[in-house]
Protein backbone atom coordinates (compact mmCIF):
# COMPACT_ATOMS: atom_id res chain seq x y z
CA UNK A 1 0.00 0.00 0.00
CA UNK A 2 0.81 3.36 -0.34
CA UNK A 3 1.24 5.42 2.92
CA UNK A 4 0.33 8.87 1.96
CA UNK A 5 -3.05 7.08 0.14
CA UNK A 6 -1.70 8.21 -3.38
CA UNK A 7 -3.52 5.98 -6.11
CA UNK A 8 -1.55 4.31 -9.32
CA UNK A 9 -1.26 1.32 -11.28
CA UNK A 10 1.91 0.68 -9.81
CA UNK A 11 0.81 -0.32 -6.51
CA UNK A 12 -1.47 -2.88 -8.28
CA UNK A 13 1.51 -4.15 -10.88
CA UNK A 14 3.48 -4.53 -7.74
CA UNK A 15 0.92 -6.45 -5.94
CA UNK A 16 0.84 -8.49 -8.70
CA UNK A 17 4.60 -9.26 -8.94
CA UNK A 18 4.02 -10.15 -5.08
CA UNK A 19 1.55 -12.56 -6.06
CA UNK A 20 3.82 -14.38 -8.54
CA UNK A 21 6.65 -13.94 -5.88
CA UNK A 22 4.24 -16.46 -4.01
CA UNK A 23 3.86 -18.87 -6.39
CA UNK A 24 5.64 -21.96 -4.80
CA UNK A 25 3.44 -21.48 -1.88
CA UNK A 26 0.04 -21.94 -3.70
CA UNK A 27 -1.08 -25.41 -4.82
CA UNK A 28 -2.35 -27.11 -8.22
CA UNK A 29 -4.10 -30.30 -8.59
CA UNK A 30 -2.58 -32.96 -11.11
CA UNK A 31 -2.95 -30.56 -13.61
CA UNK A 32 0.42 -28.21 -13.33
CA UNK A 33 -2.71 -25.53 -15.07
CA UNK A 34 -5.40 -25.77 -12.53
CA UNK A 35 -4.68 -23.78 -9.46
CA UNK A 36 -6.08 -23.99 -6.11
CA UNK A 37 -7.28 -19.98 -6.58
CA UNK A 38 -5.23 -16.45 -6.73
CA UNK A 39 -7.28 -13.20 -6.42
CA UNK A 40 -6.44 -9.98 -6.16
CA UNK A 41 -8.16 -7.17 -3.94
CA UNK A 42 -8.37 -3.16 -4.73
CA UNK A 43 -10.25 0.17 -4.41
CA UNK A 44 -12.46 0.88 -6.32
CA UNK A 45 -10.87 2.25 -9.76
CA UNK A 46 -13.32 4.93 -10.53
CA UNK A 47 -11.63 6.44 -14.02
CA UNK A 48 -11.44 2.78 -15.33
CA UNK A 49 -15.28 1.66 -14.61
CA UNK A 50 -16.21 5.35 -15.75
CA UNK A 51 -14.52 4.44 -19.12
CA UNK A 52 -15.89 1.08 -19.73
CA UNK A 53 -19.81 2.01 -18.85
CA UNK A 54 -19.56 4.86 -21.18
CA UNK A 55 -18.69 2.71 -23.92
CA UNK A 56 -22.14 0.66 -23.00
CA UNK A 57 -23.87 3.50 -22.50
CA UNK A 58 -24.13 3.67 -18.21
CA UNK A 59 -23.87 6.72 -16.90
CA UNK A 60 -22.42 6.08 -13.48
CA UNK A 61 -22.90 9.35 -10.51
CA UNK A 62 -20.10 10.62 -8.81
CA UNK A 63 -17.60 7.70 -6.65
CA UNK A 64 -18.79 6.33 -3.89
CA UNK A 65 -22.58 7.31 -4.66
CA UNK A 66 -22.66 4.39 -6.85
CA UNK A 67 -21.73 0.13 -6.41
CA UNK A 68 -20.22 -2.63 -8.18
CA UNK A 69 -20.29 -5.97 -7.59
CA UNK A 70 -18.09 -9.08 -9.00
CA UNK A 71 -20.42 -11.71 -9.91
CA UNK A 72 -20.08 -15.29 -10.74
CA UNK A 73 -23.16 -16.15 -13.20
CA UNK A 74 -24.22 -19.79 -14.54
CA UNK A 75 -23.07 -21.10 -17.70
CA UNK A 76 -26.46 -21.80 -18.45
CA UNK A 77 -28.36 -18.80 -20.45
CA UNK A 78 -31.66 -19.22 -18.34
CA UNK A 79 -30.39 -19.38 -15.37
CA UNK A 80 -27.76 -16.55 -16.06
CA UNK A 81 -30.95 -14.06 -16.71
CA UNK A 82 -33.32 -15.54 -14.19
CA UNK A 83 -30.71 -14.56 -11.59
CA UNK A 84 -29.74 -10.74 -13.31
CA UNK A 85 -33.35 -10.17 -13.23
CA UNK A 86 -33.56 -11.23 -9.17
CA UNK A 87 -30.83 -9.10 -8.78
CA UNK A 88 -32.42 -6.31 -9.99
CA UNK A 89 -35.56 -6.51 -8.48
CA UNK A 90 -33.89 -6.72 -4.60
CA UNK A 91 -31.98 -4.00 -5.56
CA UNK A 92 -35.49 -1.93 -6.44
CA UNK A 93 -37.06 -3.11 -3.92
CA UNK A 94 -34.19 -1.68 -1.54
CA UNK A 95 -34.75 1.57 -2.76
CA UNK A 96 -31.06 1.70 -5.02
CA UNK A 97 -30.89 2.20 -8.59
CA UNK A 98 -29.88 -0.80 -11.22
CA UNK A 99 -27.58 1.06 -13.82
CA UNK A 100 -26.48 -1.33 -15.78
CA UNK A 101 -24.28 -5.00 -16.51
CA UNK A 102 -20.79 -5.36 -17.80
CA UNK A 103 -19.88 -8.41 -19.00
CA UNK A 104 -16.05 -9.12 -17.59
CA UNK A 105 -13.13 -9.83 -20.65
CA UNK A 106 -11.68 -13.22 -19.37
CA UNK A 107 -8.95 -15.50 -21.32
CA UNK A 108 -9.28 -19.11 -20.05
CA UNK A 109 -6.54 -20.11 -22.75
CA UNK A 110 -3.64 -21.41 -20.00
CA UNK A 111 -6.24 -22.51 -17.40
CA UNK A 112 -6.68 -26.57 -17.03
CA UNK A 113 -9.32 -28.30 -17.89
CA UNK A 114 -10.97 -28.65 -14.69
CA UNK A 115 -10.80 -24.99 -14.31
CA UNK A 116 -12.63 -24.61 -17.34
CA UNK A 117 -15.33 -26.90 -16.58
CA UNK A 118 -16.42 -25.06 -13.80
CA UNK A 119 -15.86 -21.96 -15.02
CA UNK A 120 -18.68 -19.76 -14.43
CA UNK A 121 -19.66 -15.98 -16.29
CA UNK A 122 -18.26 -13.00 -15.13
CA UNK A 123 -20.11 -9.90 -14.84
CA UNK A 124 -19.84 -6.51 -12.88
CA UNK A 125 -23.23 -4.97 -11.62
CA UNK A 126 -23.54 -1.38 -11.38
CA UNK A 127 -25.78 -0.08 -8.73
CA UNK A 128 -26.52 3.82 -7.75
CA UNK A 129 -27.42 5.15 -4.76
CA UNK A 130 -30.74 5.87 -3.82
CA UNK A 131 -31.84 9.39 -2.90
CA UNK A 132 -32.53 8.38 1.01
CA UNK A 133 -29.07 7.24 1.71
CA UNK A 134 -27.27 9.62 3.64
CA UNK A 135 -23.29 8.80 2.94
CA UNK A 136 -20.98 5.95 2.07
CA UNK A 137 -21.36 3.93 5.02
CA UNK A 138 -25.16 3.44 5.04
CA UNK A 139 -24.59 2.97 1.15
CA UNK A 140 -22.52 -0.30 1.84
CA UNK A 141 -24.74 -1.71 4.73
CA UNK A 142 -27.63 -1.19 2.10
CA UNK A 143 -25.42 -3.16 -0.81
CA UNK A 144 -24.75 -5.63 2.22
CA UNK A 145 -28.11 -6.20 2.60
CA UNK A 146 -28.79 -6.53 -1.07
CA UNK A 147 -26.53 -9.09 -1.70
CA UNK A 148 -27.63 -11.42 1.13
CA UNK A 149 -30.95 -11.39 0.46
CA UNK A 150 -29.84 -12.36 -3.45
CA UNK A 151 -27.72 -15.07 -2.32
CA UNK A 152 -31.04 -16.24 -0.15
CA UNK A 153 -33.15 -15.89 -3.22
CA UNK A 154 -31.01 -17.65 -5.48
CA UNK A 155 -30.73 -20.19 -2.77
CA UNK A 156 -34.25 -20.68 -2.62
CA UNK A 157 -35.10 -20.73 -6.08
CA UNK A 158 -33.27 -23.76 -6.26
CA UNK A 159 -31.35 -21.98 -8.72
CA UNK A 160 -27.65 -22.71 -6.94
CA UNK A 161 -28.86 -26.58 -6.35
CA UNK A 162 -28.57 -26.72 -10.41
CA UNK A 163 -25.89 -24.00 -11.38
CA UNK A 164 -22.60 -21.60 -9.97
CA UNK A 165 -23.79 -18.31 -8.14
CA UNK A 166 -21.55 -16.35 -6.64
CA UNK A 167 -21.03 -12.23 -5.65
CA UNK A 168 -17.04 -12.24 -5.11
CA UNK A 169 -17.83 -8.59 -4.02
CA UNK A 170 -20.80 -6.30 -3.63
CA UNK A 171 -19.44 -2.64 -2.67
CA UNK A 172 -18.76 1.07 -3.36
CA UNK A 173 -15.35 1.01 -1.81
CA UNK A 174 -13.22 -1.65 -3.36
CA UNK A 175 -13.56 -4.64 -5.58
CA UNK A 176 -12.14 -8.67 -6.24
CA UNK A 177 -10.93 -10.44 -9.14
CA UNK A 178 -10.42 -13.79 -8.14
CA UNK A 179 -10.72 -17.04 -9.63
CA UNK A 180 -9.71 -21.01 -9.75
CA UNK A 181 -6.32 -19.79 -11.24
CA UNK A 182 -2.69 -20.14 -9.94
CA UNK A 183 -0.71 -16.68 -9.49
CA UNK A 184 0.67 -16.58 -12.98
CA UNK A 185 -2.68 -16.52 -14.77
CA UNK A 186 -4.67 -14.29 -13.30
CA UNK A 187 -2.84 -11.03 -15.15
CA UNK A 188 -4.14 -13.12 -18.63
CA UNK A 189 -7.38 -14.22 -17.11
CA UNK A 190 -8.36 -10.73 -16.42
CA UNK A 191 -6.95 -7.78 -18.88
CA UNK A 192 -9.04 -5.65 -16.30
CA UNK A 193 -6.40 -5.63 -14.02
CA UNK A 194 -2.81 -4.83 -16.32
CA UNK A 195 -5.21 -2.06 -17.31
CA UNK A 196 -3.25 1.26 -16.78
CA UNK A 197 -6.82 3.25 -15.57
CA UNK A 198 -6.89 0.53 -12.79
CA UNK A 199 -5.79 2.63 -10.17
CA UNK A 200 -5.64 1.73 -6.26
CA UNK A 201 -3.77 3.13 -3.02
CA UNK A 202 -3.39 -0.61 -1.64
CA UNK A 203 -4.01 -4.08 -2.70
CA UNK A 204 -4.49 -7.38 -1.16
CA UNK A 205 -2.84 -10.76 -2.86
CA UNK A 206 -3.32 -14.42 -2.23
CA UNK A 207 -2.40 -17.45 -3.84
CA UNK A 208 -3.72 -20.37 -2.25
CA UNK A 209 -3.12 -24.02 -0.82
CA UNK A 210 -6.41 -25.35 -0.15
CA UNK A 211 -6.64 -27.71 2.91
CA UNK A 212 -9.69 -28.93 4.56
CA UNK A 213 -12.15 -27.71 1.18
CA UNK A 214 -11.59 -28.93 -2.58
CA UNK A 215 -10.80 -25.92 -4.56
CA UNK A 216 -13.32 -24.00 -6.47
CA UNK A 217 -13.82 -20.65 -7.88
CA UNK A 218 -15.63 -19.34 -5.59
CA UNK A 219 -13.07 -20.29 -2.23
CA UNK A 220 -9.87 -18.66 -3.88
CA UNK A 221 -9.04 -15.68 -1.77
CA UNK A 222 -9.38 -12.42 -1.06
CA UNK A 223 -12.67 -12.73 0.39
CA UNK A 224 -14.55 -9.52 0.98
CA UNK A 225 -12.52 -8.38 3.80
CA UNK A 226 -9.81 -10.74 4.48
CA UNK A 227 -6.90 -13.44 3.02
CA UNK A 228 -6.03 -16.04 5.37
CA UNK A 229 -2.87 -18.03 5.17
CA UNK A 230 -2.77 -20.99 7.76
CA UNK A 231 -6.18 -22.90 9.76
CA UNK A 232 -8.47 -22.14 11.86
CA UNK A 233 -8.89 -24.83 14.46
CA UNK A 234 -11.21 -23.94 16.64
CA UNK A 235 -14.44 -23.56 12.99
CA UNK A 236 -16.72 -25.92 13.92
CA UNK A 237 -17.37 -24.48 17.81
CA UNK A 238 -17.16 -21.06 15.82
CA UNK A 239 -19.81 -22.11 13.70
CA UNK A 240 -22.20 -23.61 16.18
CA UNK A 241 -21.89 -20.47 18.98
CA UNK A 242 -22.31 -17.89 15.89
CA UNK A 243 -25.97 -19.74 14.82
CA UNK A 244 -27.18 -20.66 18.28
CA UNK A 245 -26.45 -16.39 18.77
CA UNK A 246 -28.55 -15.62 15.51
CA UNK A 247 -31.82 -15.39 17.67
CA UNK A 248 -30.78 -12.59 20.05
CA UNK A 249 -28.93 -10.35 17.54
CA UNK A 250 -30.36 -6.74 17.65
CA UNK A 251 -28.77 -3.71 15.72
CA UNK A 252 -30.03 -0.31 15.21
CA UNK A 253 -28.74 -0.07 11.95
CA UNK A 254 -30.85 -2.67 10.35
CA UNK A 255 -33.61 -3.01 13.30
CA UNK A 256 -36.24 -5.46 11.79
CA UNK A 257 -34.32 -6.24 8.47
CA UNK A 258 -31.85 -7.94 10.45
CA UNK A 259 -33.19 -11.27 9.53
CA UNK A 260 -32.70 -10.54 6.25
CA UNK A 261 -29.06 -11.16 6.77
CA UNK A 262 -29.17 -14.48 8.57
CA UNK A 263 -27.75 -16.71 8.24
CA UNK A 264 -24.66 -14.99 9.14
CA UNK A 265 -21.94 -18.03 8.22
CA UNK A 266 -22.61 -19.97 4.56
CA UNK A 267 -22.04 -23.61 4.94
CA UNK A 268 -19.71 -25.35 2.55
CA UNK A 269 -17.08 -22.47 2.80
CA UNK A 270 -13.51 -22.51 3.59
CA UNK A 271 -12.51 -21.77 7.41
CA UNK A 272 -11.37 -18.43 5.66
CA UNK A 273 -14.95 -18.08 4.19
CA UNK A 274 -16.62 -18.40 7.19
CA UNK A 275 -14.40 -15.73 9.21
CA UNK A 276 -14.73 -13.37 5.93
CA UNK A 277 -18.75 -13.67 7.12
CA UNK A 278 -18.03 -13.01 10.80
CA UNK A 279 -16.21 -10.13 10.17
CA UNK A 280 -18.32 -8.56 7.78
CA UNK A 281 -21.09 -9.34 10.17
CA UNK A 282 -19.65 -7.67 12.95
CA UNK A 283 -18.14 -4.52 10.63
CA UNK A 284 -21.84 -4.23 8.67
CA UNK A 285 -23.12 -3.84 12.31
CA UNK A 286 -21.33 -1.00 13.29
CA UNK A 287 -18.22 -2.07 14.54
CA UNK A 288 -15.04 -0.52 13.50
CA UNK A 289 -13.10 -3.32 11.48
CA UNK A 290 -10.32 -3.30 13.39
CA UNK A 291 -12.46 -3.76 16.27
CA UNK A 292 -13.91 -6.76 14.98
CA UNK A 293 -10.50 -8.17 13.86
CA UNK A 294 -9.73 -8.19 17.69
CA UNK A 295 -12.71 -9.63 18.89
CA UNK A 296 -12.24 -12.51 16.38
CA UNK A 297 -8.72 -13.17 17.12
CA UNK A 298 -7.64 -11.48 20.24
CA UNK A 299 -3.84 -11.90 21.55
CA UNK A 300 -2.56 -13.93 24.38
CA UNK A 301 -4.28 -11.61 27.04
CA UNK A 302 -4.46 -13.02 30.23
CA UNK A 303 -1.03 -13.20 31.62
CA UNK A 304 0.59 -10.87 28.89
CA UNK A 305 2.76 -8.50 31.55
CA UNK A 306 3.73 -6.09 29.21
CA UNK A 307 -0.13 -5.39 27.95
CA UNK A 308 -2.12 -1.96 29.15
CA UNK A 309 -4.65 -2.71 31.63
CA UNK A 310 -7.37 -0.96 29.22
CA UNK A 311 -6.01 -3.18 26.55
CA UNK A 312 -6.74 -6.14 29.09
CA UNK A 313 -10.14 -4.84 29.59
CA UNK A 314 -10.68 -5.00 25.88
CA UNK A 315 -10.64 -7.88 25.08
CA UNK A 316 -11.75 -9.52 28.48
CA UNK A 317 -14.77 -7.33 27.80
CA UNK A 318 -15.57 -9.20 24.30
CA UNK A 319 -14.14 -12.80 25.65
CA UNK A 320 -17.93 -12.54 26.62
CA UNK A 321 -19.09 -12.00 23.46
CA UNK A 322 -17.38 -13.70 21.13
CA UNK A 323 -15.24 -17.32 20.87
CA UNK A 324 -11.56 -16.42 19.67
CA UNK A 325 -11.25 -18.16 16.23
CA UNK A 326 -7.84 -19.93 17.23
CA UNK A 327 -5.47 -21.78 14.95
CA UNK A 328 -2.21 -21.01 12.99
CA UNK A 329 -3.08 -18.26 10.94
CA UNK A 330 -1.73 -15.03 9.46
CA UNK A 331 -4.80 -12.73 8.02
CA UNK A 332 -4.36 -9.65 6.36
CA UNK A 333 -7.76 -7.22 6.43
CA UNK A 334 -8.97 -4.49 4.29
CA UNK A 335 -12.18 -2.41 3.72
CA UNK A 336 -10.70 -0.20 1.45
CA UNK A 337 -10.04 2.18 3.59
CA UNK A 338 -7.86 1.01 6.48
CA UNK A 339 -5.64 -1.92 5.74
CA UNK A 340 -3.61 -4.25 8.30
CA UNK A 341 -2.94 -7.54 9.49
CA UNK A 342 -2.89 -9.83 12.45
CA UNK A 343 -1.41 -13.27 13.29
CA UNK A 344 -2.55 -16.11 15.72
CA UNK A 345 -2.32 -15.58 19.24
CA UNK A 346 1.07 -18.37 19.42
CA UNK A 347 2.70 -16.43 16.26
CA UNK A 348 2.37 -19.88 14.82
CA UNK A 349 1.95 -18.02 10.94
CA UNK A 350 4.59 -15.55 10.61
CA UNK A 351 4.50 -12.72 8.33
CA UNK A 352 7.06 -9.71 8.41
CA UNK A 353 6.56 -5.94 7.03
CA UNK A 354 8.99 -3.37 5.35
CA UNK A 355 8.39 0.16 4.98
CA UNK A 356 10.13 1.58 1.93
CA UNK A 357 11.96 4.94 1.36
CA UNK A 358 9.69 5.58 -1.28
CA UNK A 359 6.42 5.51 1.24
CA UNK A 360 5.24 1.67 0.70
CA UNK A 361 4.39 -0.64 3.14
CA UNK A 362 4.67 -4.17 2.21
CA UNK A 363 3.39 -7.43 3.96
CA UNK A 364 4.02 -11.32 3.35
CA UNK A 365 3.93 -14.24 4.50
CA UNK A 366 7.90 -14.90 4.00
CA UNK A 367 10.95 -12.08 2.79
CA UNK A 368 11.94 -11.54 -1.03
CA UNK A 369 8.06 -11.21 -2.16
CA UNK A 370 9.03 -8.28 -3.43
CA UNK A 371 11.88 -6.05 -4.10
CA UNK A 372 12.43 -2.03 -5.14
CA UNK A 373 15.37 -2.33 -7.02
CA UNK A 374 15.99 -4.69 -9.78
CA UNK A 375 17.87 -7.69 -9.91
CA UNK A 376 21.45 -7.95 -11.09
CA UNK A 377 23.21 -10.70 -11.97
CA UNK A 378 26.67 -11.92 -10.62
Amino acid sequence: MDIAGKKSHRIVSQALTVLKNLLHRGACGCEANTGDGAGILIQMPDAFFRRECARLGIALPAPQYYGVGMVCLPADADDRVACQALFDRIVREEGQVPLGWRTVRTDHTSLGETAKRNEPIFRQVFIGRGGTIRDAAQFERTLFLIRKRVENGVLTSGLRQKSYFYVGSLSCKTIVYKGMLSADQIEGYFPDITDPAVESALALVHQRFSTNTFPTWSLAHPFRYLAHNGEINTLRGNINWMRARERLFQSDLFDDRLRDLLPVIREGGSDSAMLDNALEMLVMCGRSLPHAVMMLIPEAWNKHESMSAEKKAFYEYHSCLMEPWDGPASISFTDGTVIGAVLDRNGLRPSRYYVTKDNLLILASEVGCWTSRPRTSS
